[in-house]
């Protein structure tokens, strides 16, 4: 990928909605979401101790995760059928090659689990301006937190919690009014 070109399609990634954004919540974009889930790589590099080269993979690993979605658009999981996901994955990996960006395979599971933790931040930024709205991210909030809880269990990453809560990334008080905005 030209130089020129790569850099517009990376910059192009700040103009792309999330899917949560487009289905009603929040005003993230793919930008956003992609350097949110690096700087979390940057303090779970640190937190569990690897050296640069292990920290620099996984934080260029976050940059850039979701490229394929400046072609695609993002598009919720719900969408992603195996022929669609077969298909993003191919175009994602001929982003990367032309890039010259080789993902650790070994980091592909905190990755996942920092892009869930980037998703749980992104709830907690939503703006709501009533209670039952709030009731509907908080309950939100808590099916994806137990996602990422699940695929923690299952990689062996044990210090998600404790992660969560050092970043500030902790469940929404459903009742609290604190936070509403006005419509």
């Amino acid at each position: 990928i030209p130089r020129a070109f790569a850099l517009d399609v990376v910059m192009n990634l700040f103009k792309i909605p999330r899917a949560f954004a487009v289905s009603g919540f929040g005003d993230w974009n793919v930008g956003q979401h992609s350097f949110c889930v690096a700087y979390l790589a940057l303090y779970w590099a640190q937190h569990r101790g690897y050296d640069e080269a292990r920290r620099n993979r996984l934080i260029l690993m976050g940059l850039t995760h979701d490229l394929h979605e400046a072609a695609t658009g993002d598009i919720l999981p719900l969408l992603k059928i195996p022929p669609l996901r077969d298909k993003l994955d191919e175009i994602q990996q001929q982003f990367l090659n032309g890039l010259g960006v080789t993902p650790d395979p070994t980091l592909l599971p905190e990755l996942k689990a920092l892009d869930r933790m980037a998703f749980l931040y992104e709830i907690r930024c939503t703006a709501v301006i009533n209670l039952a709205q709030r009731r509907r991210l908080a309950r939100f909030f808590g099916e994806q937190q137990e996602q990422l809880l699940r695929h923690a269990a299952a990689y062996g990453l044990p210090e998600v919690p404790e992660f969560l809560e050092q970043m500030g990334i902790q469940p929404l008080d459903a009742d609290s009014p604190e936070g509403l905005s006005s419509p």
